[in-house]
This record gives C-alpha cells, structure tokens and sequence, in this order.
C-alpha cells in the first residue's frame, strides 16, 4: 500500500479525512489489484439491525444508519457496489478479461480493533464487512477464495452502463444471474464532480484460518449521486434482507415478478483506476497480538 495525501471525502453529508498511514503490518500480503479506469455506482439501503447482527462475528458492529444520513437508529447499512474496472490485473499482471465486473455485497461496520495491527487503520475510511462479492473474473475470484473472502463466479452478469463518463449522468443496468441468489440492479445517475481526496475502503471476512482483509484505494475519484431500484427474487437471502428496507417498496419487476426497493446511491468513476491489496491476518498472529503484554 502506497502512501498518498491527505484529503476530504464527503459521504452524506460528513467531511472526513483519508490518509494511509505508516505503521508495519502484521498480516500477509498475498495479491495486488488494479486497472486502468473503474466505474461504479453504490447502493446504500437501510437495513434493520436485527437483520445484520447475526451476519456478523463478533468484533463487526454495524454502523447506524441515522449517522450517515442514511435511515434510523435502529437500522444499519447494506452497500452494494457495482463496480467495473477496465483492463484489470492481478499481480500485476492482465486477466482474462477486458472488463472485470464486480458487485460486492456488504455491511458498513465501526472499523474493528485490529484495523491497526493489519496497517488499515486509515483516517476516513469505509470498513465494510463482506457478505459475497459476485465476479466475472475468474483469476480476481480465485485469489479472493485464498483469504476467505466469500465470492461467486458469474461469467454472465449483464453489466450495461449508459452514463456519460463527463457529466456523470444516465443509467446503469446490473443483472447478476446467480443460482444461488439472482440479483439486479437499476440505476439513475445524477451526475458527479472531482473530489479533492482519497477514498478508501477496506473489505473485512472473518474466515476458518484468519481474517481476510481487502482494501482499495481509489485517487483521484468522482463522486456525485444517483437512485436505484434493487430487485430480488422472492424468498431469496438477499429478499429477505432487504424487505422493508431502503426507502420503501417499488412496483415488482413485470417480467420476472422480482420484488423492488428503492434506495440512494453514490455514483463514482475512478480516472486512474482502483488500486488494491489483499492481506491475510492469520488466526495464530492475531492470538498473539491480543495476548501481548501492554
């Protein structure tokens, strides 16, 4: 992870500062991520707490929502990020394929005590908690699997945007086919503008061995909003996640009866692409660290 300068980033509302800092890490390195140009765009639904908390291990407590502007007290976060990169790489090295699809489903959590000891304690930062992460990008997913970092293979999700890359507006269409749980997305962008900072976000997953930790680096980056409609096939997992969450109920989808809510978004385009790192934070390190002598 590089060091880069220190910025304002605003999330609904709130200015906050985004560094890198310095302090060595304790965990394992084991990929690198980037491309060339990243586009994505955010859905932020409010979800009852009491949903979420049992999605969690202990350690990864959701951030309220009413304190990002995002839904009441009693509710948490649920992002969706429907990310593409062009021209991606793993370990510095081209994938497969010319544009790396992502859709990443996760839970905006406080940042957890050992953000530190794994050299991710970064001003500013969006921690999030990984539920699953869908991909067409078969290398991308492979190395993910090593850290425990849930993720399915979908070569065919239909990832089809219409925003003008200079205003920022129009739309975006995401259709993940899953067997497991079909997803889709729809998206209005209301357009963005440079913002002067960094942004980071760092992924966490608590697996068999240790904890996974993903973090991106996006600089600089666009930021501007939009408003989506989430559908889910009835009785899916992430139906029942997301019923009576966002900001209500829209029409069912005609032709798939998919159930809808409606929630805001973030709408975001990374110029000189993302850049990532995936550590491993091994169990046996991590019992060493909490037993150390203060």
């Amino acid at each position: 992870m590089s060091i880069r300068k220190t910025g304002q980033v605003l999330f609904a509302g709130a200015a906050l500062s985004c560094t890198v800092p310095g302090p060595a890490s304790t965990a394992e390195v084991l990929h690198s991520y980037g491309n060339s140009l990243g586009q994505e765009v955010i859905n932020v639904i409010a979800v009852s707490s009491s949903k979420l908390r049992p999605l969690l291990p202990p350690g990864y407590t959701p951030v309220p929502a009413a304190s990002v502007g995002f839904g009441g007290p009693d509710q948490g976060i649920v992002v969706i990020g429907n990310f593409r990169g062009i021209k991606p790489t793993v370990d510095g090295k081209r994938t497969a394929v010319e544009e790396q699809v992502a859709i990443d489903m996760v839970v905006l959590v406080a940042e957890p005590s050992g953000a530190a000891q794994a050299g991710v304690s970064i001003p500013g930062a969006f921690h999030v908690y990984a539920l699953l992460i869908y991909t067409n990008d078969a290398r991308y997913s492979a190395s993910l699997r090593e850290s425990g970092i849930p993720v399915e293979l979908v070569s065919k999700i239909d990832y089809r945007r219409a925003i003008n890359d200079e205003t920022g507006v129009g739309t975006l269409s995401v259709n993940v086919p899953s067997a497991h749980s079909p997803l889709r997305t729809f998206n209005v962008g209301q357009g963005y503008s440079p913002a002067p900072a960094a942004f980071n976000t760092v992924f966490w997953r608590k697996g068999p061995t240790g904890t996974g930790m993903l973090h991106f680096l996006d600089q600089p980056f666009k930021q501007g909003t939009a408003i989506g409609r989430i559908y889910t096939q009835p009785g899916s997992k992430w139906d029942r996640l997301f019923s009576g969450g966002g900001l209500g109920p829209c029409d069912p989808d005609p032709g798939t009866g998919y159930h809808c809510i409606v929630a805001p978004a973030l709408n975001m385009r990374y110029d000189e692409g993302s850049r990532g790192t995936l550590l491993l934070l091994k169990e046996s390190d991590a019992l060493k660290f909490r037993m150390a002598p203060k």
